[in-house]
């Protein structure tokens, strides 16, 4: 029964593999169009988008920026987000090799557009 539950969570460490490099530019005012759904794209959506996938949670999107279909988008969960990427949790490759998350730029913009209320475009 351990053996299952480590080939599973190997498993899905190993097809949520997708990293890319950090941010080379932070802007003071990211938003949602412009900046963090590219981020997303590169290290999220593979997973939480519709329809979820690699045993992602059906309960929220980070593909979209509003409520979608009764499912919550990313404006609602950029906090969550931030705290899972912050703590190293998403993506999930980031737990066993730091490298592999989105990196402090990455990190950085999250961080300011979560502060700045999660707008949809730059100011």
């Amino acid at each position: 029964m351990k053996l299952a539950r480590l080939a599973v969570i190997l498993a899905a460490v190993a097809s949520c593999h997708y990293a890319a490099p950090d941010l080379v530019y932070v802007p003071d005012n990211p938003g949602y169009v412009e900046d963090v759904h590219p981020l997303f794209m590169d290290h999220c959506l593979v997973c939480h988008s519709q329809p979820p996938d690699h045993g992602a949670p059906s309960t929220f999107r980070l593909d979209v920026y509003d409520e979608t279909g009764g499912i919550p988008g990313a404006h609602i969960y950029g906090s969550l987000a931030l705290s899972d990427i912050e703590q190293k949790r998403m993506p999930p490759a980031a737990q066993a090799d730091p490298a592999e998350g989105v990196g402090p730029n990455g990190e950085l913009m999250l961080y300011l557009w979560v502060n700045s209320g999660a707008p949809l475009n730059r100011p």
